[in-house]
């Protein structure tokens, strides 16, 4: 296996981000914005030059390896099953998480890079961009944040009286609509960042101690995924099996423990599925 040095890939993430990213930053034009799927789907030059900076370096650095980049895959260049099939490495990159709040001058916004081989995420990093923040893991070896060993904190209040992401946004409809009551009563300080990469990183400072999403991007979750796994944390699809790269659909619960993991499942899904 070639040796992939950590450092050396959040050093190219910094650069681009320094280089591409940074300096759009409440400073793009109106013509340097355009959607995708829906009106607040949004893509920015940014998004679209960082993504095609990092594509070209990592594929130099690792002959033969693919990029599924979130940009590619909108603009069909490259298919997303490719996470699913093959053998070799894959990177896979969301070269500006958070966009709309890139584009609206919000600092939650940031990058997000993982390399996957055989079916298995074997390193991650998570870039928080404005404040310089870079989470580092490696499997079977831990996570950093800037140098520093951080680990899962496991949750010592009930679930009403503790931090924690649901995106309610994202829920299917009827979810929704059947759950309100339940999340206004049963949790405590629910909130979405429009942001995986700051979410999770919240997760890995201890900040927040859960998070629930309906939508399970590869670019969206699977470093972060790893970082809380490696963390000592608990992380499962809905149905409790475990998350790969090649899973696009089945709703993800990250958690401390087993029985954390439980009790949401319990308060919000066990009716519901």
């Amino acid at each position: 296996m070639p040796q992939i040095n950590p450092e050396k890939i959040s050093t190219y993430i910094r650069d681009v981000a320094a280089e591409k990213i940074t300096p759009r930053f409440r400073h793009l034009q109106e013509h340097e914005i355009s959607t995708k799927s829906g009106p607040t789907d949004l893509v920015t030059i940014a998004d679209i030059e960082a993504e095609e900076a990092l594509t070209a370096i990592f594929k130099d650095l690792l002959p033969g390896s693919h990029v599924v980049g979130e940009e590619a895959v909108s603009k069909g260049e490259i298919d997303i099953s490719l996470l699913a099939t093959e053998e070799g490495y894959v990177w896979v990159i969301d070269p500006v998480d958070g966009t709309g709040n890139f584009a609206d001058g919000n600092e939650k916004f940031g990058c997000i890079v993982a390399l996957v081989k055989g079916g298995q995420t074997i390193q991650s990093w998570i870039l928080d961009i404005p404040q310089d923040h870079m989470a580092i893991a490696e499997q079977g070896a831990g996570v950093e944040i800037n140098g520093a060993r951080v680990t899962y904190l496991i949750m010592v209040t009930p679930l009403k009286d503790t931090r924690g992401f649901i995106s309610r946004k994202f829920l299917p409809q009827k979810m929704r609509d059947e759950l309100r009551d339940v999340l206004d009563e049963q949790f405590g300080n629910i909130e979405t960042y429009v942001c995986c990469a700051h979410e999770y990183l919240d997760i890995l400072k201890g900040k927040s101690f859960f998070s629930m999403y309906s939508r399970i991007r590869p670019w969206d979750h699977l470093a972060g995924a790893m970082m809380l796994s490696e963390a000592g944390g608990y992380i499962r699809k809905w149905d409790g099996s475990a998350y790969k790269p090649g899973d696009e659909r089945g709703g993800l619960i990250c958690t401390d423990t087993n029985e954390t993991w439980q009790q949401i499942y319990d308060l919000l899904l066990k009716d519901y599925r």
